[in-house]
């Protein structure tokens, strides 16, 4: 079991409301009140009586802490207790029986904050001192700082020192959430009008029923969520054979591709060259097979780390699926189940460990990783480990420990979206500054993006789903109200829909999201909380119903769909208002924050009005750029292209009218002054009596909005971000002046309704429909999601080429040998029954399967373009020159080629080895005397005399010429 942390939580200026949602996200059962005093005058919702009656039937379980951690201590008192370097807190008796009692919580594993004033724990005395003396002991603590980040203690202590606190301690309890400072004068004496009213009401010590720390009952038990069964028996594959094999024909065999997704080849490459590697590749680009295949290869265990327990299921049960011997340790496993697992890793039974940070970090699993065979350490969702990134966990920080344990094992950290600062805090919090770096492109070439105008919400919603009704999808908001209206909204009108957002409850939660998981619903209406950790690959569309708040989030979301590689549509409702609710969020934040978020808004802004191909800006605001013009896969690559005419005299209005109104109102309200809207916003304001009244007939207010759009643009308009309002750009006078503008008008009846876009490969949909319940029925049996037995495109094959006996059935993607044999003689018969019913022939696949990017045997374009430059005499050095790049790059593809069995010109390698001939014979007696199919071995053999970099190319010619011969 994986320890959970002691939690702290100040309320500061959050509304009680914020408060409750960030207990409920990290789903605290006991909210223990520390507080000197539990009344405030300034913040009577805090008050002891109030919460406790609040949280009785809305919240976590409250208890009063009372003198056993609260009580104020003097200054002296506090600089003792801190004292010069932080140790030796100060522990009268009832501090000293609080922590007893939070240890036992601690041992239990109970869900325990600690409730302070202060949001800002380096500015909470309670917090400095509770937390220095658990750490002390080893209990892990860790706060929730005033943005509602998770920050370790150590991280706590470093703000703390940054800010100059250390030297000036203060007694926030005191003060309501704001420091000493806040409400005191020159003299240093608090303001008497200032301090707290009498108490409300006597407050008894806390009982021993209350406090978590004495039930008996073990509480991380009671709480576990409903635990995913065993996955299905492992199939007896022999995996052995492997250890030498063609990563291409493991890629048909065990995982039923028949070609290597843009980057597998080269990361799986540097993995097997044992060269640590940091590869950042977007959601369903396939990172787990960059350590899975090299998993069956390695002669040892791959630990993966994992930081969800549904993630680490999920893979595990998937690759079971696929006959690998893989497992987790979480706390869902039974004891038994537990020690079942330690069993089988210390048998070498194991190829894949799956385990949290906090797993790996404890001391037994530690000592038991020293003693096995470890060949690679594998950290997912790697960005957790960055302080840089959007979902830092701290226990990541201390990987480190692990990495030192396991010298010779290969590092592989991946993730689908790290900057360029996270990256480099990847590499040095991993000590693997020297890593391999693969940044796949961020282009999901087969989800359709679709931005449209947000006119009747509910209506637009309803025929985007209606045609969808038998695929599964997800619907965002930004509000918990939106979430319960559309998903009622959505049932009421005949369709499977649950909500999901952080006024639920653990459980339901739970059992909302298993339920889309195992296709028992087909939507989940969902607000950001939903998402990390899915494994579902059927997700077939993906709809934003109000703005994301970045493109960052909007691109995380829609990567959900389409993980299969089908066709996936992705439909974002857009209007102005969500844009002026987006800048009202961010004037609430702290001022350091607003410009980052402003722009980041902004760029969103320019996504949503964008007229070019949506992939364009996408990928620009991931530094990456689109090649092509056209991408056939957005809205408007397939809108009908019409040439631009001159619409100056309409700008002339517009921009006309924006100036008449006062420049502060937003496109609707230019637009209805333009059309002779008797609205009581225009009549109230006396703008029917403008020059600008009821001169713009000739257009719709669709055609009106959509010309307003390109002129802010083309920048004669500039929008007030915290406002909504227009004003004119510098350009706009120009226009007044004469000079023309051009633009596209959409036609009169043009409907503001998603569009169809292109379609998937044609298949039988009566078959796929039986197919499907099969799947379904299958997966209930054994206790899996459906996509785990196959997934949607597999199904999708197997409905177009209509494949009649095991050998056809092996041909389809996504079947390997695990899978032919434990589902062939349950596919196959509904399949040949269906055929013969209707004369249906079996169909042989395609001569050249359509992949959705260039691959050749496996192999890069690059990989290829190296190669045969190489062949026509380039030498190592020449060929860095040409792609800028460093000679391990050009080795590794030299080496991947000679992996996937491409001949590698080898007579003149040898002069280009920079090594003295003597300690070159050297190397090349310690390559005869322990192989080449590790480089560890010969480096500690040259005593490090010769670099990795150079056994690399010596390891390539002795290969090479060991072919020849």
């Amino acid at each position: 079991m994986h320890p959970i942390p002691i939690f702290t939580i100040g309320y500061g200026s959050r509304t009680i409301e914020e408060l409750l949602d960030l207990l409920r996200a990290h789903d605290i059962e006991y909210l223990l009140d520390v507080r000197t005093k539990p009344y405030s005058k300034r913040r009577p919702e805090y008050a002891k009586a109030v919460l406790e009656q609040r949280l009785k039937t809305n919240g976590p379980r409250y208890v009063f802490m009372g003198d056993d951690l609260g009580g104020l201590p003097d200054d002296s008192e506090m600089g003792a207790a801190l004292g010069p370097e932080m140790g030796d807190p100060v522990q009268p008796p009832a501090f000293r029986r609080g922590l007893d009692r939070l240890r036992k919580a601690f041992a239990q594993q109970a869900r325990v904050a600690l409730l302070c004033c202060e949001a800002r724990p380096e500015r909470c005395h309670r917090a400095l001192l509770i937390g220095t003396s658990l750490a002390a002991e080893g209990v892990p603590v860790v706060h929730i700082d005033e943005h509602g980040a998770l920050i370790s203690q150590e991280a706590m202590l470093a703000r703390r020192d940054a800010s100059g606190l250390s030297e000036q301690p203060g007694h926030e309890d005191a003060m309501d959430g704001g420091s000493v400072t806040d409400v005191t004068d020159v003299t240093g004496e608090a303001d008497p009008t200032e301090r707290f009213a009498p108490p409300e009401d006597d407050a008894p010590p806390p009982t021993d029923a209350d406090m978590p720390g004495n039930q008996d009952q073990d509480l991380e038990e009671a709480a576990r969520p409903e635990s995913v069964s065993p996955p299905l028996p492992i199939l007896d594959l022999d995996l052995d054979r492997f250890a030498t094999a063609d990563p291409a024909t493991i890629l048909k065999q065990i995982f039923g591709y028949d070609a290597f997704r843009p980057l597998q080849s080269e990361v799986i490459a540097d993995v097997l060259a044992r060269r640590d590697t940091l590869a950042i590749m977007p959601t369903g680009s396939g990172k787990s097979l960059c350590y899975q295949l090299p998993a069956l290869m390695f002669p040892g265990m791959t630990v993966v780390v994992s930081p969800l327990i549904a993630l680490m299921e999920d893979q595990v049960m998937q690759a079971r699926e696929l006959g690998l011997p893989a497992v987790f340790l979480n706390s869902t496993l039974p004891g038994h189940e537990y020690q079942t697992v330690l069993t089988d890793v210390r048998a070498g039974r194991v190829k894949l460990l799956y385990a949290a940070p906090e797993t790996l970090l404890l001391p037994g699993i530690l000592e038991l990783l020293k003693n096995v065979a470890v060949d690679c350490l594998t950290i997912d969702e790697a960005h957790c480990i960055s302080e840089w990134g959007h979902d830092f966990r701290p226990e990541y920080r201390r990987l480190l420990e692990v990495r030192h344990l396991l010298p010779a094992a290969v590092c592989l950290a991946v993730t689908a979206t790290a900057t360029e600062l996270v990256r480099r805090d990847i590499k040095a919090a991993l000590d693997i500054g020297d890593a391999q770096t693969h940044l796949a492109s961020f282009n999901r070439d087969n989800l359709f993006l679709e931005v449209v105008p947000k006119t009747r919400a509910a209506d637009q919603l309803m025929s985007f789903v209606q045609p969808r009704a038998d695929q599964a999808g997800i619907i965002y908001c930004a509000t918990r109200k939106q979430v319960d209206v559309l998903s009622e909204m959505l049932r009421s009108n005949g369709h499977d829909a649950l909500p999901y957002h952080a006024g639920l409850d653990a459980p339901t939660r739970m059992r909302h999201q298993r339920r889309f998981i195992r296709d028992d619903v087909r939507i989940m209406v969902a607000t950001i909380a939903f998402g990390m950790g899915i494994n579902k690959s059927d997700i077939r569309y993906v709809v934003h119903y109000d703005l994301p708040k970045n493109l960052e989030s909007y691109y995380q979301q829609v990567g959900r769909a389409g993980r299969d590689g089908l066709r996936a549509d992705c439909l974002l409702l857009f209007t102005y208002g969500d844009v002026q609710t987006s800048a009202s969020f961010i004037r609430k934040m702290d001022p350091a924050q607003q410009k980052p978020a402003r722009m980041q808004l902004e760029a969103m802004l320019g996504y949503a009005e964008s007229t070019v191909c949506r992939r364009i800006p996408l990928l620009n605001y991931f530094n990456e750029s689109y090649p092509d013009q056209n991408c056939g896969m957005c809205d408007n690559c397939l809108a009908p292209r019409r040439e631009p005419e001159d619409v100056t005299v309409a700008a002339q209005k517009f921009l006309s009218c924006v100036k008449r109104t006062g420049e502060m109102f937003g496109m609707t309200h230019v637009v209805d002054v333009l059309r002779g809207s008797r609205s009581e916003k225009v009549l109230s304001r006396g703008h029917d009596a403008l020059s600008t009244y009821n001169i713009g007939q000739e257009y719709s207010k669709k055609q009106w909005q959509h010309l307003a759009r390109q002129f802010i643009q083309q920048g004669l308009l500039i929008q007030d971000m915290e406002h909504g309002g227009l004003r004119l750009g510098p350009e706009a006078y120009e226009v007044f002046r004469g000079r023309k503008v051009l633009g596209v008008l959409p036609e009169p009846d043009q409907a503001a309704a998603p569009s169809s876009g292109p379609t998937d490969r044609d298949h039988d949909p009566d078959l796929f429909a039986l197919l499907r319940a099969k799947r379904k029925a299958l997966a209930e049996a054994a206790n899996v999601p459906p996509y785990v037995i196959f997934s949607d495109r597999t199904l999708v094959e197997m409905a177009a080429l209509f494949p009649q006996s095991p050998g056809a059935l092996a041909a389809v993607h996504g079947v390997g040998e695990a899978k032919l044999a434990r589902y062939a003689e349950e596919f196959l018969p509904i399949i040949r029954e269906y055929c013969a019913e209707r004369g249906i022939a079996e169909q042989s696949p395609p001569a050249h399967p359509p992949v959705p990017r260039k691959q050749t045997e496996g192999l890069g374009a690059r990989t290829l373009e190296v190669l045969a430059l190489h062949e026509q005499g380039r030498t190592i050095a020449q060929l860095c020159e040409t792609f800028s790049v460093k000679p391990a790059t050009i080795i590794n593809h030299l080496w991947q080629a000679l992996q996937a069995g491409r001949p590698v010109r080898g007579d003149t390698l040898a002069n280009q080895i920079p090594l003295p001939p003597d300690t070159l014979d050297q190397a090349l007696n310690a390559f005869a005397e322990h192989g080449a199919e590790r480089l560890r071995p010969i480096f500690d053999a040259l005593g490090g005399a010769v670099s990795y970099d150079d056994l690399h190319l010596i390891r390539l010619y002795v290969v090479v010429n060991g072919q020849q011969k």
